[in-house]
C-alpha cells in the first residue's frame, strides 16, 4: 500500500508528457516563489540540507509551528536543493517536488525557480466519519496520500456514534462484536428502521471496525507522511450503540434502562468504563489531542434519572448543562494525568469549559472566538464553510445530501482568523465529512474533493495571497490529475453553480407590499425579516443561504397591496428536504379581500406532490383567480398531517 501513490504518479505522466511545470500550478499556493531562466529535467539530482544556519536565518521570525514545516526548494538546470529545519519541512518540500514532477510528466521539464514556503496555521485537518458508514484501512491510506500532497497535517477519525462503534476495545468486546454491526447497509434505512443492531458474523450484519493492528498501521502510515491522527470517542451523547451493548451505562426510569443516545453522567461506572476505553485508545494513538465529542446530548433522561439527580444535588449543579460540564471535566483531568489534552465540539462550553480543554467550533464562528478569548485553544470548523458533506452543486445533479449548499467558492472564501482580536489560541481549521448519506468511498471522494483543495489552501497560504479566480483553474487541473490516478472527485468543469432563479429578480403585484405575520417566522431563519416575502428575491439551493424564510409551525401572513388590484394568481415557492426535516405544506388556505375586513376563502390548494424521501425539491403552489379585485391577501401554508418537526420554507409570495 505504501507504494501506491508513487506508482500512480507514473500513470499521470502520459497525460502531462513533455509539459513544463512551474510553481503556479501548486495547491496550496506557496508563500513566495521566484522564477529563474531555464528548465530542469524531472529526474535531476536532489540534495537535502537539514538545519543550516542560512535557512534558519531566513525563517527566524516565523512561529515555531511554521518553522517546523518551512522549506526552501531551489530548482536549477542541473540540480535541485531542498533546505529545511527538520524532517517535516523536508517532507513538505518533497511533496511539492512530487507535485511539480507529476504535472510535468516523465518526459517534461521543471521551470527553474526558488520556492520559500511555510503554513499559515498549525492545524489543517480533515475529519472522516467512520461510524455512519464504515470504510476500512485501505481507504484511509489512500486519503492520507492525497492529504499529504495537499500539505494537510491532521486526520480526525470519528470512530464512534449511534450508527456504529469502529474500534476494537479488548476490555469491552461487545463494542466490536455487537455495536459495530447493523441489519441495514445504508444509514438512512437503519435510521428509519428503528436503530437496531446485529451481531458480528450474522447473515444480516453490515458494518465493521478497525482492529488495533489496523489502527496502529494507520497511525504509522500517517506519521510517515507527517500527519497526526486524532481519534474521536463520543461521550456523553451519540452513544446509543454503547448502551445497546452495555445497558448498565444508561440512565434509568423505574429501575429500567432508558435507551436514549446519552450515557448516564450520574453513574460512576460510565466514568470507569470510558477511562478504560481511553487507556486503550491512547495506547494506539499518540496524538496530543483526544477528541471526546461532547456534542448534541439530549439530556432529557438526565432530568428523571435518580443517579443524575443525586449527582447534581451532591455537587451543587444547577442544571443538566452543568452536569455535562462536570462529566467533561472528569475526562479533561484524566487525559491531562496521562499527558494528553481533551478536544471537543463547542457544546463542551455549555455549563463552563474544562480548564485544559480545546474547542472545535462547528455551530458557528462565535463559539470559537469566545473560547479563544477565554484562553482556550480553538480549531475552527463552522458548518457554513467546513462541512463538505453538504451539497456542492445543484441537488438535481448531486443526489442525496444534508445541510444545504456549499460550493467550492464558499469554502475558499473562509478566513478562520476573521473576528479574532488575537490569534494566539487559533490553531487552525478542519473540514468535516459526515457520512449519513455517503455509503461508498467513491461518493465520499466526490464530496471531499475538490473542496478539500480549498481547505488546504485556506490553512496554508497567507490570506493576502489568496484569490478564488486564480485558485479555480489550479483546482480544475488537480481534479483532472487525481481522477487519472484513481480518485473520484467532483468534476469542477461541470459545475452548474447556484440555483438560477436566485439570480433573477421577480416582478409581481405584491413587490414591496407590507406583510403582517400572524405567525412569526423562526428567529433561526429570518431571511430579510418582514420584507422577505415581497422583495422579489428568490432563494438558492439551500434554506441556510439567507433567502428562504423558515417557519417551525404553520405559516400565516397577510399582504396589503396598498390598493385594489386585478389578480389572477396567488402562490408561493416552497423548498423541501426531508433529510433535514424540511417538508412541503399539506395544503394552502388563501383568502382575499378588498377592504381588509371581509375575506373570501378560495378553494383550498392541496399539495399532491410528496417531497422525495431523500434529496430536495422546489415547488410553486398557488391558486388561479378570474380577474378578482383584491387589496388584501391572507396566505396560510398548513402542515396538517405532517410530523411536528417538519419545517416550512418559502422565499416569496407571488401575486399576478
Amino acid at each position: 500500500m505504501k507504494k501506491v501513490f508513487s506508482l500512480l504518479l507514473c500513470a499521470a505522466a502520459c497525460i502531462c508528457a513533455k509539459a513544463q511545470t512551474g510553481p503556479d500550478v501548486l495547491i496550496p499556493k506557496p508563500v513566495s516563489y521566484t522564477l529563474s531562466k531555464g528548465s530542469a529535467p524531472v529526474g535531476v539530482p536532489v540534495k537535502e540540507t537539514i538545519g543550516s544556519r542560512k535557512f534558519a536565518s531566513a525563517i527566524k521570525d516565523l512561529p515555531e509551528f511554521a518553522k517546523k514545516e518551512a522549506y526552501r526548494l531551489t530548482i536549477g538546470p542541473k540540480n535541485i536543493k531542498i533546505e529545511a529545519e527538520g524532517q517535516t519541512g523536508a517532507f513538505r518540500a518533497r511533496k511539492t517536488l512530487e507535485y511539480l514532477r507529476a504535472f510535468a510528466g516523465e518526459e517534461g521539464s521543471l521551470q527553474c525557480c526558488q520556492i520559500l514556503d511555510y503554513p499559515r496555521f498549525a492545524h489543517r485537518g480533515l475529519m472522516f466519519d467512520l461510524s455512519r458508514h464504515f470504510y476500512g484501512k485501505d481507504f484511509i491510506f489512500k486519503e492520507i496520500d492525497l492529504m499529504a500532497l495537499l500539505k494537510m497535517n491532521v486526520l480526525h477519525l470519528h470512530l464512534t456514534d449511534d450508527a456504529g462503534w469502529r474500534l476494537q476495545i479488548d476490555g469491552y468486546p461487545l463494542l466490536a462484536s455487537r455495536a459495530a454491526w447493523r441489519p441495514q447497509l445504508l444509514w438512512a434505512d437503519w435510521d428509519e428502521g428503528g436503530h437496531n443492531y446485529s451481531q458480528e458474523g450474522a447473515p444480516d450484519a453490515f458494518g465493521g471496525y478497525l482492529t488495533k493492528e489496523d489502527a496502529r498501521e494507520i497511525v504509522a502510515y500517517a506519521a510517515e507522511r507527517h500527519i497526526t491522527v486524532i481519534p474521536e470517542i463520543e461521550l456523553p451523547g451519540h452513544s446509543l450503540e454503547v448502551l445497546r451493548a452495555y445497558p448498565e451505562l444508561a440512565c434509568t426510569r423505574d429501575g429500567e434502562p432508558v435507551f436514549t443516545s446519552d450515557l448516564c453522567p450520574g453513574n460512576d461506572l460510565v466514568i470507569k468504563v470510558f477511562q478504560d476505553i481511553l487507556d486503550e485508545v491512547m495506547d494506539i494513538f499518540p496524538s496530543e489531542f483526544i477528541h471526546i465529542g461532547g456534542d448534541e446530548a439530549g439530556m432529557g433522561a438526565w432530568r428523571e434519572c435518580p443517579r443524575c439527580q443525586e449527582r447534581m444535588r451532591r455537587h451543587g449543579l444547577a442544571d443538566t448543562d452543568a452536569l455535562q460540564s462536570w462529566l467533561i471535566r472528569q475526562f479533561d483531568s484524566y487525559l491531562a494525568s496521562k499527558g494528553r489534552r481533551l478536544l471537543g465540539w463547542d457544546e463542551i462550553m455549555q455549563g463552563g469549559l474544562a480548564p485544559g480543554a480545546a474547542v472545535m467550533s462547528w455551530r458557528g464562528t462565535e463559539q470559537g472566538i469566545e473560547a479563544a478569548a477565554s484562553g482556550h485553544d480553538v480549531i475552527m470548523s463552522p458548518t457554513t464553510y467546513c462541512y463538505i458533506n453538504r451539497n456542492q452543486d445543484s441537488p438535481l445533479e448531486n443526489g442525496e445530501f444534508v445541510g444545504g449548499y456549499l460550493p467550492i467558492s464558499g469554502v475558499y472564501s473562509y478566513d478562520p482568523a476573521q473576528g479574532f482580536s488575537n490569534t494566539e489560541h487559533l490553531l487552525g481549521l478542519q473540514g468535516n465529512l459526515w457520512a449519513e448519506h455517503i455509503p461508498t468511498v467513491e461518493n465520499l471522494e466526490y464530496k471531499a474533493f475538490p473542496r478539500a483543495f480549498a481547505l488546504a489552501e485556506v490553512g496554508w497560504t497567507p490570506q493576502e495571497l489568496r484569490e478564488f479566480e486564480e485558485f479555480r483553474p489550479r483546482a480544475v487541473s488537480l481534479v483532472k490529475y487525481i481522477s487519472s490516478i484513481g480518485y473520484s472527485p467532483f468534476n469542477l468543469e461541470r459545475e452548474l453553480g447556484e440555483r438560477p432563479e436566485s439570480g433573477v429578480a421577480l416582478q409581481h403585484l405584491a413587490l414591496g407590499a407590507k406583510v403582517t405575520y400572524n405567525i412569526q417566522w423562526s428567529p433561526k431563519y429570518p431571511a430579510e425579516g418582514a420584507e422577505s416575502l415581497t422583495n422579489g428575491v428568490q432563494g438558492g439551493w439551500t434554506y441556510v443561504g439567507g433567502r428562504w424564510q423558515g417557519f417551525e409551525s404553520d405559516m400565516d401572513v397577510t399582504i396589503d397591496l396598498g390598493q385594489t388590484k386585478t389578480v389572477n394568481f396567488i402562490g408561493a415557492h416552497f423548498l423541501a428536504n426531508i433529510g433535514d426535516w424540511v417538508g412541503l405544506p399539506q395544503r394552502l388556505e388563501i383568502s382575499v379581500s378588498a377592504d381588509g375586513a371581509n375575506f373570501v376563502l378560495l378553494p383550498p390548494v392541496l399539495c399532491q406532490v410528496n417531497a422525495p424521501a431523500r434529496g430536495s425539491c422546489y415547488l410553486l403552489l398557488g391558486s388561479f383567480l378570474d380577474n378578482a379585485q383584491v387589496r388584501f391577501v391572507r396566505f396560510k401554508a398548513l402542515r396538517t398531517g405532517k410530523l411536528h418537526e417538519d419545517w416550512i420554507f418559502t422565499d416569496e409570495i407571488i401575486i399576478k
